[in-house]
């Protein structure tokens, strides 16, 4: 279990021990709120995260003992939406060449198909077609393998990788897949990251970030919905508008199309 996971449900049980779970209302929840945080002041993601696992608690008691809990009535704070970061072509090859030589193709991978972390670094080299240039993610997060054409920058960073070293292609600084290892201090995909956009003075960009770079640039360069859903793993034009929508530059180089 996740050990931020594990102190949320040790807190929530602390509190909540004592109390019928059918009789729990919005101000039982935000008197918790007020004893845990002691008045600090923190997100409100923090605050939903554990709204939703004492949610998840009441249900999985209604499931048990057959009973009729109204969870909407602990309140969800509303989460700002972020605002969106997109990467000049400066920035975006300064960074490339800021990332650790392990860590770069991954990245590639990010930049240039427009993956999930996790579905890059579980690619196998079966799972890549050099002669065809194709690669075929199979395990995603909609559980809908897509095969899809290679870019060429992703192509001549695999060929540089020796083929014979292990079956995944993807392997850290001790030897090991990235899947396999359990990192304490979190993923190393994401520590990579934060000292690459240090070394090349890059803001507010976050490694998964680069998906939502890769969805404007290529609407950017004239890519449908229906050609973004299919590289990138998408099943619905409203996930897709979320990414590409907000880039100034996509409604730019659509106005200037009228002559």
């Amino acid at each position: 279990m996740d050990k931020r996971l594990a102190q949320r449900l040790l807190s929530l049980n602390q509190h909540f021990k004592q109390k019928d779970i059918r009789k729990i209302q919005g101000e039982d929840f935000l008197e918790f709120c007020e004893k845990a945080f002691k008045n600090r002041i923190v997100k409100p993601t923090t605050t939903n995260r554990y709204r939703d696992d004492l949610v998840a608690i009441c249900n999985f008691g209604a499931r048990i003992w057959n009973l009729t809990i109204d969870t909407k009535a602990i309140p969800k704070r509303k989460v700002p939406t972020p605002k969106p970061r997109y990467l000049s072509q400066n920035e975006q090859e300064r960074l490339l060449y800021a990332y650790n030589p392990l860590v770069q193709p991954i990245i590639y991978l990010l930049c240039f198909q427009g993956c999930r972390i996790g579905e890059a670094i579980r690619l196998c080299w079966e799972d890549v077609c050099l002669s065809e240039r194709t690669i075929t993610f199979w395990i995603t997060k909609n559980d809908e393998p897509r095969t899809v054409p290679m870019h060429p920058r992703v192509y001549n960073a695999l060929r540089q990788i020796n083929r014979e070293r292990t079956k995944e292609i993807f392997i850290n600084n001790l030897g090991k897949p990235y899947n396999y290892v359990v990192h304490a201090s979190g993923s190393p995909i994401k520590t990579a990251h934060r000292t690459a956009v240090r070394k090349a003075n890059i803001r507010n960009f976050k490694v998964h970030n680069w998906r939502s770079h890769w969805a404007s640039q290529m609407a950017l360069k004239g890519a449908s919905a229906y050609e973004l859903m299919a590289l990138g793993g998408w099943k619905s034009h409203k996930a897709v508008s979320h990414y590409v929508k907000l880039n100034p530059g996509h409604l730019r180089h659509a106005i200037e199309r009228l002559e």
